[in-house]
C-alpha cells in the first residue's frame, strides 16, 4: 500500500491496554520503502508539549475508513466507538437513546459511548474496505475503495442515491 503525504490514516497499536485500538494520524513522509513518519491526532509527547510523531510499519497502518452519517444503531451491530482519543472494535449490548453500550472486542470490557461517537465498521483487508452488513441497506458511506464480502446477504451500504436514513 502506498501512502501519501499527508493523507490521514489511522495507526493500530499492539501494545498491551492498546490492543485493538486504532489511532488517527497524518503521514507526514515515507522513510524509505518500509516505514512511515506520521503525526498523531490525539497523542502528545510525554511533556504534552506537542503531537506526538511516530515512525511505523506499513502493517500497523491503514487509511481513514470511509465516512457515514449513520447513527440509528442495533443491538448486535459491531461498530468502531471512539473512547479515549482511539477506535475500538465492539458490539453494541444496549441502547439507551441516544448512546450505545458495547462489548470491546479487545477484552469484553462493557463501555458507553455517545452516538455522535460511533461509526459502521468496516475491515481493512488486502488493501480494500470490507463491510459486513447485518441488517437491510440503510447506510449512506463513501464506498470509493470498498467492497463487500462473498458471504455478505448483499446488504451493503448505499451509494447515497437510494435515500438516507
Amino acid at each position: 500500500m502506498l501512502l501519501e503525504q499527508n493523507q490521514v490514516v489511522e495507526i493500530c497499536k499492539k501494545e498491551e491496554g492498546f490492543l485493538g485500538s486504532y489511532y488517527p494520524a497524518t503521514v507526514l513522509a515515507a522513510i524509505g520503502l518500509t516505514r512511515y513518519l506520521v503525526r498523531y491526532e490525539t497523542r502528545y509527547n510525554e511533556a504534552k508539549t506537542r503531537l506526538l510523531t511516530e515512525v511505523v510499519k506499513p502493517e500497523d497502518i491503514r487509511p481513514a475508513p470511509p465516512t457515514s452519517t449513520y447513527t440509528n444503531y442495533k443491538v448486535n451491530d459491531r461498530v468502531d466507538a471512539y473512547i479515549n482519543d482511539s477506535w475500538w472494535v465492539g458490539s453494541i449490548v444496549r441502547v439507551v437513546d441516544p448512546n450505545y453500550y458495547l462489548k470491546l472486542e479487545c477484552n469484553e470490557n462493557e463501555v458507553h459511548c455517545g452516538f455522535y461517537n460511533a461509526r459502521i465498521h468496516f475491515d481493512w483487508e488486502d488493501d480494500k474496505w470490507v463491510y459486513n452488513a447485518n441488517r437491510p441497506q440503510q447506510h449512506t458511506v463513501d464506498q470509493s475503495n470498498m467492497v463487500s464480502r462473498p458471504e455478505d446477504d448483499g446488504n451493503q451500504p448505499n451509494d447515497g442515491k437510494q435515500g438516507r436514513p
